[in-house]
C-alpha cells in the first residue's frame, strides 16, 4: 500500500485485482441468497416456463402476456420453452422452483390428466401449484374430410352404430381434451370406433386433409384455415354456445347432447408463493386479457380471466370429471 500527495492510502494495482477476487469469491459463496429480491414485488425478471416446443398456440400467448407485463411492470418477462415428457419436464420443473413469485408455469388442459396418465409422474396437479388465473380457452370440434357422409354429430352415431369398430378418428394425443371428447361420446352412446394414435395434432391433421382419415376431434383452432378454405367440414362444436369462428356450426348441445369440452390454458406458481404475489399477478392477467389489442391479436382464441380460486375450483372439477374416465379406459403412458 502507498499514499498519494495528500497522504490518502490508496491500494496499488495488484492489492485491488486480489481484493476485486475475493468479492467474486464471496458473492458465489453466498449463493442464491444474495440474488434474492428484497424490494417489492417484481423487482427483477419473471421467467414462465412453457412446457412445449416454441411457436405453438401456449407459447404465443405467454409470449403476447409477457409482453403486456413487461410494458406495464418494467421488468422483463421471459418465456423458457421445456418440451418433453409430455410436459412432465417443464411442468416438474415449474413446481420444483422457488415460490417467489418469479417462475411461473403456462399450462393447458393436460396439467389434470398427466398425472392418471403416468404414474411416476413427479408432481401432483392440485397439491404443488397456485392457481393465478385462467387464461384462454378453445372449445373442442369434429373436423371431417368432405368426402365423410354424416354430416352431423346425429349423423355420425348412426353411422357409427350401424357399422361399429370400423369408424377412426384421430386426436392430439392419448388423454388430451380432443381424445376424451371422443371416448366421452363413445360412452354415452354405446359406439365402437378406434383412436389411431398419432404423436400430436399436426400428423392427425395431415392424414385428415389427406384422405386417409375420416375425422379428427381437435380445437377449433387447430384446422380453422383449411375449414375456411373449404378442405374440412364440422359436425358441431363442444360449447356452451357456437364458436365466434365457426358461427354457422351448431354446438353439440343444439344437436342433443349435453357435452361440453374446451382445451383451456392457465397460469400457476409453485405452491407455497405468498398470497399477495398471487393475487396481484391475477389482477395483472385481468387487466391484460381484457386489452382490445390482446384479444384481436390472439384472434380465435377466447380470451378469459378468472380469480385464483376460481381456478383452483376449475381444477378440482376437470380432475373429478376426467381422471376417473381415464382410469375406467385403462390409459397408461409409463
Amino acid at each position: 500500500m502507498r499514499n498519494d500527495s495528500e497522504g490518502t492510502p490508496r491500494v496499488a494495482p495488484a492489492h485491488r485485482s486480489g481484493l476485486a477476487l475475493l468479492v467474486v469469491v464471496a458473492a458465489l459463496a453466498a449463493g442464491p441468497a444474495a440474488a434474492q429480491s428484497t424490494g417489492p414485488y417484481p423487482d427483477k425478471p419473471i421467467r414462465i416456463i412453457v412446457p412445449f416446443a416454441p411457436g405453438g398456440s401456449t407459447d404465443v400467448i405467454a409470449r403476447v402476456i409477457g409482453q403486456k407485463v413487461t410494458e406495464a411492470w418494467g421488468q422483463p418477462v421471459i418465456i423458457d420453452t421445456r418440451p418433453g415428457g409430455s410436459t412432465i419436464i417443464g411442468t416438474a420443473m415449474a413446481a420444483k422452483a422457488d415460490p417467489d413469485g418469479y417462475t411461473l408455469l403456462m399450462t393447458v388442459s393436460n396439467l389434470v390428466t398427466t398425472p392418471a396418465l403416468h404414474a411416476t409422474a413427479p408432481f401432483d396437479a392440485l397439491r404443488d401449484f397456485e392457481p393465478i388465473s385462467l387464461l384462454a380457452r378453445a372449445p373442442v370440434t369434429i373436423y371431417t374430410h368432405p368426402s365423410f357422409q354424416p354430416t352431423d354429430l346425429k349423423g355420425l352415431i348412426a353411422l357409427a352404430k350401424a357399422k361399429p369398430g370400423t369408424l377412426n378418428f384421430g386426436s392430439a394425443g392419448p388423454a388430451s381434451m380432443t381424445h376424451l371428447t371422443a371416448e366421452l361420446i363413445k360412452m354415452q352412446n354405446g359406439l365402437d370406433m378406434t383412436h389411431v394414435v398419432y404423436r400430436g395434432g399436426a400428423p392427425a391433421l395431415n392424414d385428415l386433409i389427406a384422405g386417409h382419415l375420416p375425422m379428427q376431434f381437435a380445437t377449433v383452432l387447430q384446422a380453422l384455415s383449411q375449414y375456411q378454405a373449404g378442405q374440412l367440414r364440422s359436425l358441431g362444436v363442444a360449447a356452451a354456445a357456437r364458436s365466434k369462428s365457426l358461427p354457422e356450426v351448431p354446438t353439440f348441445r343444439e344437436q342433443g347432447f349435453d357435452i361440453v369440452v374446451t382445451e383451456w390454458y392457465g397460469l400457476l406458481a409453485p405452491a407455497g408463493t405468498p398470497k399477495p404475489v398471487i393475487a396481484k399477478l391475477s389482477a395483472e392477467m385481468k387487466r391484460v386479457l381484457a386489452l382490445p389489442d390482446v384479444t384481436a391479436r390472439l384472434g380465435a382464441i377466447e380470451m378469459v380471466a378468472s380469480t385464483p380460486e376460481e381456478l383452483a375450483a376449475f381444477l378440482r372439477s376437470e380432475s373429478e370429471r376426467w381422471v376417473p374416465i381415464i382410469r375406467k379406459l385403462g390409459l397408461k403412458a409409463d
